[in-house]
């Protein structure tokens, strides 16, 4: 049987699995772009899983060890539909799905997609190094970002619950109820500024109206999420900062990752540029994902857009499944072997691979005759 596909048999038994599951427990309502999803990095997970098996050079599993476990994540998203409220499991547990959100789909989602790409940078800015060291260097670099900006979170669990403006927000929320009951009438910004006395200005010994104009600023800020279940929208903006923050370092080693190439053209593995160029689409999705969650308010139309936003990324997931079954294809063919085996032993001495896709830019975009360096040197010219 050919790995292709026995690849497609074992994605199709683990998505036969979890598609019965879904009919057979109770689950929570979740989109089908989710279920395209976590389907998606189901498929790249086993992809990973044969790369690393077939790999020819050892040191280059390493670097898609990093992306298994990256898409390992999966089985757990798939996880998540069956835990909480209303669910199969832990049904009666408030939080708990607050907690393998901000742990696992927020937390460890960006921790590992991190030192994934910094290893990747790490290997060709030090070709020579052990693969201990680059992994102490990567998940060094990782550490530092991540615990920076997830720190509240380990030191408070309930953290997202404890911000001023959730705090703030709970005040107005309790005063808007009142008001609405014993006058008939929901109050204004103003009325409500004046009633309320909020977290944030609990401690301050300013008085006057400067003062007032600022508690009043907050109140018409936090007012629209006052409305229906638009206050998710205002606990999860912490996170989806922190979230973009984390993009914006993978962005930047990305980034680094083709500037060294550009600066010193080394020869690279087959498809490994195209995937770290899909990342870096993948991680500018992420941001932009996180910066419309900090932008609405409605709770509707955020999860609607939200929705949107994960198809797009799954098209691009597809196109990561497409390069790294190209790397799979590659490494298993004779050719595939001995180029690898040659960039592994005298990568100087090595011209960097050119596929179809790269011959058709250079046909379409690129006079071949003003075109010099290794970067499009043709696999087939004759001496």
């Amino acid at each position: 049987m050919s790995i292709s596909r026995r690849i497609f048999y074992t994605w199709l038994a683990i998505l036969a699995a979890f598609a019965c599951s879904l009919l057979i427990l109770p689950s929570k309502d979740e989109s089908w772009a989710g279920f395209i999803s976590c389907s998606l990095q189901t498929l790249l997970f086993v992809i990973c899983i044969y790369i690393i098996r077939r790999e020819p050079i050892r040191k280059n599993k390493f670097i898609f060890v990093n992306f298994a476990m990256f898409f390992s994540l999966s089985f757990a998203a798939q996880a998540y539909f069956f835990i909480g409220k209303g669910t199969a499991f832990f049904a009666d547990q408030q939080y708990l799905r607050l907690y393998l959100s901000q742990y696992i789909s927020f937390g460890l989602y960006f921790f590992l997609l991190a030192v994934a790409i910094i290893y990747l940078t790490m290997d060709v800015l030090f070709r020579d190094f052990q693969v201990y060291q680059k992994y102490i260097i990567s998940v060094g670099i990782t550490l530092v970002f991540f615990g920076y900006y997830y720190a509240p979170y380990f030191e408070d669990p309930k953290y997202l619950y404890h911000t001023a403006d959730v705090l703030n927000y709970h005040i107005l929320d309790s005063n808007y109820t009142r008001y609405a009951r014993d006058y008939n009438e929901a109050p204004t910004p103003a009325t409500l500024a004046s009633i309320s006395e909020l977290y944030s200005w609990k401690d301050d010994q300013k008085t006057g109206i400067l003062f007032q104009e600022a508690k009043l600023d907050r109140v018409n800020a936090l007012y629209p999420y006052l409305v229906g279940e638009n206050w998710r929208v205002l606990l999860y903006r912490p996170i989806h900062t922190d979230a973009i923050q984390m993009a914006v370092v993978c962005i930047g080693f990305i980034l680094l990752f083709f500037g060294y190439l550009y600066m010193r053209d080394p020869p690279q593995g087959a498809y490994i540029e195209k995937i770290m160029f899909l990342l870096l689409v993948l991680c500018s999705l992420e941001v932009l994902h996180g910066w419309s969650a900090l932008k609405l308010v409605e709770w509707e139309a955020a999860s609607s857009i939200w929705k949107v936003g994960i198809y797009v990324s799954d098209a691009v997931l597809l196109l990561l499944v497409g390069a790294f079954s190209m790397r799979l294809k590659f490494i298993t063919s004779v050719k595939g072997e001995f180029y690898e085996h040659e960039l592994a032993v005298s990568p100087s001495a090595v011209t960097r691979w050119r596929d179809s896709l790269d011959n058709l830019v250079v046909e379409k975009f690129f006079n071949r005759k003003l075109i010099l360096g290794r970067m499009f040197v043709e696999p087939k010219r004759s001496d």
